[in-house]
């Protein structure tokens, strides 16, 4: 609509931008009233009398801290909107940044010494949330076919700056500075092939170490394995990447769609009873057939997917590393639907204005690296009901 625009095959160009300063209130954990002390019977007690029958105290549980504000967000955003060859295509596109500060935590830096019975909160955390979200449409026709071809993507990476986190040894251990929901553990290096391997290999401070066990990398260079050796591994439990695209049809009245959707740059971590064989003994508890692949000493092969296996839990085996993540990317066929309308002339003389019929099918397939469970449920067990699969038959009409 502007006099100045002479681009006859762009129908519609917007740009838009937008910054707003938000609040929240929220305490973790579901907590009340911040600012108000709160006392109970956490503090020990005493043995009175001959027979010592102990008493319990009263003490401060929780230190009331007055000065608790929000915690504030700055919010920031700009995009387009584009549509063309008589909108035919259309595009929109955003990026978005927001940095929030004074967020309510819980104070992680104070030493025991302090004799708080539960850390008191403080507007210390703060943290930013940067990404792109676009959203694109193709609709056209070939002859009597009509079709419409659409997907969305969106891509968020948030970093944290504070959050009050006692300063460790070894830099690399720290969260401060990686995604919310990291990942860490130990890096694995394989399986320790026999006793000489363990022998010419830094010393593991989890236990006994057998042939078949989780070997470690030494990170610090220390000649010992110890949770000093932990650093940053795959990525966040909240996905990085979520996207979805889908396409629809129609000719003389049939139509079809179908819609996938998926996630990637996501990891999750594994373990707990199920999962790890005989983690409660020999004859306790469901396996899975996957712990047919397992290292044995007479299948002693460097790549099983499980190690040794142990009467009870193995603490070297199980330790949090990059051999006890999975990969939680999945592509999901979420949606496919066949239908067919009438005609209004062939239904006029029934008195119907009109009549659809039509076949819907959800969670119809899924395709991901991992195969255990569903990756989508985020457990470590896959403990977790999966998404039931379902398919409908419908009549829609009118009169």
């Amino acid at each position: 609509n502007e006099p100045f625009w002479h681009v006859p095959f762009i129908n519609v160009l917007k740009f838009r931008g937008s910054i707003g300063l938000v609040g929240a209130e929220a305490l973790p954990n579901g907590e009340r009233y911040g600012y108000l002390s709160t006392y109970g019977g956490g503090l020990g007690g005493y043995n009175w009398g001959l027979t010592e029958t102990i008493t319990p105290g009263v003490g401060e549980d929780n230190i009331g801290v007055t000065n608790l504000t929000w915690e504030k967000g700055l919010k920031k955003n700009i995009g387009f909107e584009l549509k063309m060859f008589n909108n035919a295509i259309s595009l929109d596109v955003d990026y978005f940044h927001e940095r929030r500060t004074d967020i309510l935590v819980q104070r992680k830096s104070l030493p025991a010494i302090t004799g708080t019975n539960s850390q008191p909160f403080a507007n210390m955390g703060e943290m930013t949330n940067q990404g792109v979200e676009t959203t694109a449409e193709f609709n056209s026709n070939i002859g009597p076919v009509g079709y419409r071809i659409y997907g969305n993507w969106s891509f968020t990476r948030n970093k944290i700056i504070e959050q009050d986190e006692a300063k460790k040894k070894e830099a690399y251990r720290m969260r401060t500075g990686h995604r919310y929901g990291q990942q860490f553990g130990l890096i694995a290096l394989g399986l320790f092939a026999d006793q000489q391997d363990i022998d010419t290999s830094p010393v593991q401070k989890f236990g006994t170490v057998r042939p078949g066990d989780v070997k470690y990398q030494d990170l610090n260079g220390d000649g010992e394995i110890t949770i000093e050796d932990e650093t940053a591994i795959g990525y966040s439990n909240i996905p990085e990447i979520i996207y979805g695209f889908g396409a629809q049809f129609d000719y003389k009245g049939f139509d079809v769609g179908i819609f996938f959707r998926g996630q990637a740059h996501v990891s999750y971590g594994l373990g707990g009873s199920t999962f790890i064989p005989f983690i409660e003994g020999v004859g306790k508890h469901n396996l899975y057939e996957k712990a047919l692949d397992r290292w044995t000493v007479d299948n002693p092969n460097p790549n099983a997917f499980y190690p040794r296996i142990s009467n009870g839990r193995s603490t070297n085996n199980w330790q949090a590393s990059s051999r006890n993540i999975y990969d939680g990317s999945l592509l999901r066929l979420a949606d496919i639907e066949v239908g067919y309308t009438f005609s209004k002339k062939l239904l006029a003389p029934m008195g119907i204005k009109s009549l659809r019929i039509y076949l819907l099918g959800n969670n119809v397939a899924l395709f991901s690296k991992w195969d255990m469970w569903d990756p989508e449920t985020g457990t470590q067990n896959g403990s977790n009901y999966p998404l039931s699969r379902k398919f409908n038959i419908g009549l829609r009409t009118s009169f």
